[in-house]
């Protein structure tokens, strides 16, 4: 795989950033003592080879709470060489694959370990530096020194983003990444202090026990995630089944898919939105079972009656979905895709704000793609004719933020499609 070097240069800062760091850090503080050292680089690698992987490849890791534990517990040098540890020790299970320092790319493992030093020692200067003392729990210090660590590790993260997408501004990757993630960094951080406190405390034996119960609430959660993951896989066969039905709409939901998420990561929904998103584009079409092969196919316009047919598609998606625990969110939106922002949509004639903001950012993608794709009865535009037809119906047919950010995002693509990426 061919990096940019763009990419390359960031990296090797980060990792001169982490290196002058941790000399800083080596001059100024004591090293603990080795057994204190192998205890927690052990823990640590142990965390971070328990990463949970989510469905939007994310992964959810408890590494952080010996970070932040090494930091009350013994300071700074601590903290960087455990968050060290976690990355460069760390086994993964991916897929029944086995991932690994000698099996993973040297730029991530480089990156990742730099990030995570530049994360713990700043974070834990942080600490110190707002009154808090090593050896003891100070809860003002400790709430800056999550929040620090937060801000850096999404920062670093985000920019890495920008470059390898080429993007020039972080600010909407960095939101969602932040707010993606903060909530469940102050959860891991309580477990964090729980540790520090079990250490000081009773000593190393009181941290095992204590790692115990989060071992088993990660397997709970592990098995809620693969849950989760058996009902995607079989969104992802509902979805080739249309595609059989219907192979004129090959590839049509996955496209759709892409352009509903970028959409939604340019207006800054929250994840959880655009999880529901991604899984309502994979099924926005799955009432079309109920239509007759007949209309579905048929090579020329369709008459009255026939698209009155067609119509009903929205309600048997959404009364399908309904059925599906796990689904119920997502039939609203997959109910609400053809309703038009000027009330003249289906099937219940909703406008404006009446129509969910995930069905309207869905609507605008399912319409760019059928627009752009080919039909029995005619030709696809260009990208550019589809482009002018967003526009023309922003604010009738399509709401006209969502469609004001698609555009831009249709313009910049159009204007670097012919420049070349630096390898």
């Amino acid at each position: 795989m061919n990096i940019p070097k763009r990419v390359l240069y960031y990296v090797v800062i980060i990792t001169v950033i982490a290196i002058v760091l941790t000399l800083f850090i080596s001059s100024h503080y004591p090293l603990p003592k080795i057994s204190i050292i192998l205890f927690w680089m052990t823990l640590a690698a142990i965390s971070e080879s328990l990463v949970i992987v989510l469905p939007n490849g994310v992964g959810l890791s408890v590494s952080f709470a010996t970070h932040l534990a090494c930091i009350i517990v013994s300071g700074p040098f601590l903290a960087i060489i455990a968050s060290a540890s976690s990355y460069v020790f760390c086994i993964i299970k991916k897929r029944n694959k086995f991932s690994h320092i000698f099996n993973t790319p040297f730029y991530k493992t480089l990156f990742n370990t730099a990030q995570s030093v530049i994360a713990a020692g700043i974070s834990s200067l942080i600490y110190l530096g707002s009154g808090g003392s090593i050896g003891e729990f100070n809860l003002i210090p400790t709430i800056f020194s999550v929040l620090s660590y937060t801000l850096i590790n999404t920062l670093l993260l985000s920019e890495l983003m920008a470059l390898i997408h080429n993007k020039k501004s972080i600010l909407s990757s960095w939101i969602n990444i932040f707010k993606g993630i903060f909530f469940n960094m102050f959860t891991i951080g309580l477990i964090g202090v729980i540790l520090a406190l079990a250490y000081m405390s009773y000593g190393p034996g009181a941290v095992i026990l204590f790692f115990g119960p989060l071992l088993l609430a990660r397997f709970s959660f592990k098995l809620y995630i693969n849950m989760r993951s058996t009902y995607l896989e079989t969104i992802q066969a509902f979805n080739k089944f249309l595609e059989a039905k219907d192979t004129y709409t090959s590839g049509h939901a996955s496209r759709v898919q892409q352009y509903a998420e970028m959409i939604s990561q340019a207006v800054n929904l929250s994840e959880d939105k655009i999880e529901s998103i991604r899984i309502a584009a994979l099924l926005h079409d799955i009432g079309k079972v109920g239509i007759s092969d007949n209309i579905l196919k048929k090579p020329f316009s369709l008459s009255a009656s026939e698209y009155e047919e067609i119509k009903r598609h929205a309600i048997i998606g959404a009364e399908i979905i309904e059925g599906v625990d796990f689904l119920k969110d997502i039939s609203t939106i997959i109910l609400q895709h053809h309703e038009r922002y000027d009330g003249k949509g289906y099937p219940f004639g909703l406008k404006e704000n009446e129509i969910r903001p995930e069905a309207a950012i869905l609507a605008i993608a399912d319409v760019y793609d059928a627009m752009t794709s080919e039909r029995p009865y005619r030709k696809a535009l260009s990208k550019e004719e589809a482009l002018d037809e967003i526009k023309r119906n922003a604010g009738t047919q399509l709401h006209p933020i969502y469609a004001k950010h698609f555009i831009k995002l249709l313009e910049e693509e159009l204007n670097n499609k012919d420049v070349k990426t630096p390898c």
